[in-house]
């Protein structure tokens, strides 16, 4: 009940008293409200740490609770903590990430050094290949070089082989006609005797008569003029070509003789005796 100054019995003295402990008293109301704005701050600082967001207007009611003095000052600090909490956390969740992005570049790094030794040791194995294909290619033109060496120094060899086959060949010829008897004028009589009176200057005997008189009896009937149809074979030796008769003289192509001198020059050189000329003959049919 509010007392009314004419109406209160109390002294004067009594009711100063009173006014001044409500003032004693405003201190105390003070300091219970910064305990509860800081109770309600570490509250709030807990929320924001932990998560979930402060409710503002419940804080601002508490706070009026406490007092209307401290009300706004309390939920300023309260701002600021909550701020400051706010800031550490994204302070602690840039660490989190740069300490993402710092192993994500080591891993990146990591990578590429080994994508990096990777294309070296292709490369290296490119290198190699491309090499053995060139030793190899190298080693093909060397056979191949050598091959060909070889067939030309083969071929070389055989055309040599071939001068001195045909040296010997023209020597021997050269021996035969410097073996033949020289050109005897002309003999009369048949061939048969002019052949009967040469066998003496070749050494022979009368046993080798028959075998040359059978020998060129087959192959000409000893006529000087007998000619081969289909091999040009000419003379009573029958020489393939007539023309190497020309040895024994230049009148080959008429003179008995001379193509008998011829043929047993030929004869003696190639068969020994005319037994030696049959027998072959005999054998093969030509000789």
């Amino acid at each position: 009940m509010t007392r009314s100054p004419l109406t209160d019995p109390r002294p004067e003295t009594d009711r100063a008293r009173h006014r001044s402990s409500g003032r004693m008293h405003r201190p105390a109301a003070v300091l219970t409200g910064l305990i509860t704005a800081g109770s309600l701050a570490l509250a709030g600082v807990a929320a924001v740490a932990s998560g979930p967001s402060v409710d503002a207007s419940n804080v601002q009611a508490s706070l009026n609770q406490a007092g209307p003095e401290v009300a706004e000052e309390s939920v300023r600090q309260v701002d600021l903590v909550v701020d400051q909490v706010r800031q550490a956390r994204d302070a602690e969740l840039g660490k989190r990430a740069t300490a993402q992005v710092t192993g994500s570049v080591g891993a990146a790094a990591k990578a590429g050094k080994t994508v990096r030794e990777s294309a070296k040791e292709i490369a290296a194995e490119k290198k190699r290949a491309a090499e053995q294909r060139e030793a190899e290619k190298r080693a093909a033109e060397q056979r191949a070089a050598e091959q060909r060496t070889a067939e030309e120094q083969a071929a070389e060899q055989q055309a040599a082989e071939e001068q001195r086959a045909a040296e010997q060949a023209a020597a021997s010829r050269s021996e035969e006609r410097a073996a033949a008897p020289a050109p005897a004028p002309a003999q009369g009589g048949s061939p048969k005797a002019i052949a009967q009176s040469m066998l003496a200057s070749y050494g022979w005997g009368g046993d080798q008569w028959g075998c040359l008189e059978a020998l060129w009896e087959r192959e000409s009937n000893w006529n000087p003029y007998a000619q081969n149809p289909s091999s040009g074979a000419y003379g009573i030796p029958q020489a393939l070509p007539g023309g190497k008769m020309a040895s024994a003289g230049a009148d080959w192509q008429t003179n008995p003789a001379t193509q008998i001198r011829w043929g047993l020059s030929y004869i003696s050189g190639r068969y020994g005796t005319p037994c030696g000329a049959w027998a072959h003959s005999q054998s093969v049919g030509w000789y």
